[in-house]
């Protein structure tokens, strides 16, 4: 019977702390809305982001949005597009400075005609990620285009306008 009441009580403490340690972890808000400028959604994006915790020093954060661009003309630009920014990413760090380092990809659809174009491409980054719900969202990062050569799986050869590095900005909750 010591044997079995022993038992019970390290489950127990165990349990007490492992509890405590999750409720502190889990207060980190887990969803981002934010404003892409330039970058991977074209000239302006809007986006949703989803967290998921793994542990104190990495998450997974994958995102949609949607966003607009044009062709390389700005004077006379012939062609618009609806971009769909979508990307999957792991961020790591201590509290709320995280490097990230994963991979994204936009579809580019054609306003003027019924075609679109694919883009998949590696993200590096840098984000402030708040700890408290409904504070300021920030990431900095670069993405470079793929340049296979197939029809529609590359922009490499079209004049759709990505801009390399861009800036997020927006509100945790």
């Amino acid at each position: 019977m010591k044997y079995i009441v022993n038992i019970v009580f390290v489950f127990w403490i165990t349990n007490n702390i492992i509890c405590q340690e999750i409720k502190f972890f889990n207060q980190r808000p887990l969803k981002n809305i934010f404003l892409g400028i330039a970058g991977d959604g074209g000239l302006a994006s809007i986006n949703h982001e989803k967290l998921h915790l793994l542990s104190f020093k990495l998450m997974i954060s994958n995102r949609v949005g949607l966003g607009l661009s044009q062709d390389y003309s700005f004077t006379a630009p012939e062609n618009y597009y609806v971009a769909i920014p979508s990307n999957i990413s792991f961020c790591f760090g201590r509290r709320r400075l995280l490097f990230e380092l994963g991979f994204g990809s936009t579809v580019f659809l054609n306003i003027n005609k019924p075609f679109y174009e694919f883009s998949f491409y590696p993200i590096i980054g840098y984000r402030f990620q708040p700890l408290t719900k409904n504070k300021l969202f920030i990431k900095i990062f670069a993405s470079l285009p793929n340049k296979l050569n197939s029809d529609n799986m590359s922009i490499a050869s079209s004049k759709v306008l990505f801009i390399p590095l861009g800036i997020n900005i927006g509100k945790s909750f």
